[in-house]
């Protein structure tokens, strides 16, 4: 039997992306993405169930796009998995992370983008290509 760990969120940036380095020199981006919960189909409940807020990490080539295109406020959409991790903080205690490790990102709000912005979609090819079957 296959096993699947997917997910596709749309929502608007609520922290500006942070981008670093990796110690073997592997660009990461980070950010944070406010997701409206909706109570039903119609559009006057969209929003009224309340917000979620998902911890996204962009990895390699997507993650030096996310930090030249992405702002604050832009909505986007963001596919991916879903990744649990495990650290020992700095008193000892074992904590967990949840996090959507981005495999794609598309931005849907044009007019909020950086000037500069590569394209309205970016999408990581090294993850492609290990979904190749050969």
């Amino acid at each position: 039997m296959a096993n699947l760990n997917r997910i596709v969120l749309i929502g608007n940036i609520s922290d500006g992306p942070e981008t670093r380095s990796t110690m073997d020199g592997i660009p990461m981006t980070k950010f944070k993405l406010n997701v409206a919960r909706t109570q039903g189909l119609d559009s006057e409940s969209f929003g009224a169930g309340g917000n979620d807020v998902f911890d996204i990490v962009a990895w390699r080539r997507l993650a030096e796009h996310s930090s030249k295109a992405l702002v604050r406020g832009q909505m986007v959409l963001v596919e991916g998995r879903i990744q649990i991790r495990t650290f020992d903080d700095q008193t000892g205690q074992k904590r967990w992370a949840t996090e959507i490790v981005a495999r794609n990102i598309h931005i849907l709000d044009k007019n909020k983008g950086k000037s500069q912005a590569p394209s309205q979609e970016m999408i990581d090819e090294v993850e492609l290509a290990s979904d190749l079957p050969f």
